[in-house]
């Protein structure tokens, strides 16, 4: 971790599930058995992202908010 903190590289990927558990989430997903649009609380364009960030602190929505329009 120093060296990501000192070049400050990020890190990508995924917390919580394993990567060959992806194919059957999918299948789930595709099946209708989880429908993980319903965690969407609203969507934002980048620009509208920095305000967003800014009100994250007021608890006032449901759900995420997902930058779909860049």
């Amino acid at each position: 971790m120093d060296r990501v903190i000192a070049h400050e590289l990020e890190i990508l990927g995924s917390h919580g599930i394993q990567a060959f558990a992806y194919n059957r989430l999918w299948a789930m997903i595709a099946a209708g058995k989880l429908q993980p649009e319903k965690l969407i609380g609203r969507t934002a364009t980048l620009a509208e992202g920095i305000a967003q960030l800014v009100e994250m602190d007021r608890f006032d929505q449901t759900g995420v908010t997902v930058i779909d329009r860049f």
